[in-house]
């Protein structure tokens, strides 16, 4: 017999795979255990993912969930972060009458292949959909290239609007290759860093549609301080003159306080703006 419980609603160790008006199936990166959540992150079921599938169909008339339907704003978080960092921007978008779903992948426990296995998955069941833009922040432009770079079923029934990207990670920046040589790193970040040095990232094709693709460089306090370092500390940190365009002309810079770029109100603002507008100024 099992009781729904409140949990924490996966980070590291849980992968989203199914999502709904807020309801998320999640599969654990290790056992391949499925779970049902609700909207409070409440575990309502759990087992394989047509179990929790059927389960979902059930609450969907206990608790009367309206159906979701038209353009679905996808949100990628970063290496160590997780869906949780996108509230700010979750609510501004959902302002604008668009839905939007925060995905958590265990970004530090598998690598890029196998996020990219799962964001293919969660794609071709997501449902009621036919429109989709997407925000990544850091390796989530990554997953996201990759994703895009080959055929699959959902590219054919789903149109792809808009892209942001919010710091992404380039080839020209050397920090991860420099971590990857260190036991303590690859133990913390875990086996992605193998696939963020330069060479590997450059394998990754760009996006095919530049024009549809803006990116915002958000420079925290941390990163204008690094400016002033040597050129052979300063290959090391990313900025934006040496991000890597791939033909995208859409792109600017916004300085600020905080590290997480999402807190940023102009980041905030500029992302919405170009989803619904397909520019920033």
């Amino acid at each position: 017999m099992s009781f729904n419980f409140y949990t924490l609603g996966g980070s590291q160790f849980w992968e989203d795979v199914f999502y709904y008006q807020k309801w998320r199936i999640q599969r654990n990166y290790k056992t391949k255990k499925y779970r049902l959540l609700d909207n409070w992150d409440i575990r309502r079921a759990e087992g394989t993912f047509d179990n929790c599938r059927r389960a979902f169909l059930k609450y969907i008339e206990v608790f009367q969930l309206s159906r979701q339907k038209g353009h679905m704003v996808i949100l990628l978080h970063g290496l160590g972060d997780s869906k949780n960092i996108f509230k700010p921007l979750w609510r501004e978008i959902t302002k604008k009458g668009l839905s939007a779903a925060a995905l958590n992948y265990p970004s530090t426990r598998k690598r890029i292949d196998g996020h990219v296995r799962q964001l293919d998955f969660f794609m071709n069941h997501l449902e009621d959909i036919d429109e989709v833009s997407f925000v990544t922040k850091g390796i989530g432009g990554l997953i996201l290239r990759k994703l895009l770079s080959f055929d699959s079923p959902w590219r054919h029934r789903i149109k792809i609007q808009h892209i942001v990207e919010i710091n992404p990670t380039n080839s020209d920046t050397l920090l991860f290759e420099k971590m990857s040589k260190f036991q303590l790193c690859n133990r913390i970040l875990g086996p992605i860093l193998q696939d963020l040095t330069p060479k590997n990232i450059e394998t990754i094709p760009p996006f095919k549609e530049p024009n549809r693709v803006g990116i915002i460089q958000y420079n925290s306090l941390w990163a204008r301080i690094s400016q002033w370092f040597p050129q052979s500390l300063r290959k090391y940190f990313p900025h934006a003159e040496n991000t890597n365009l791939n033909e995208i002309k859409n792109i600017i810079s916004i300085n600020g306080y905080r590290i997480c770029p999402i807190k940023n109100e102009q980041v905030v603002l500029k992302c919405v703006k170009f989803l619904t507008q397909g520019k920033f100024r």
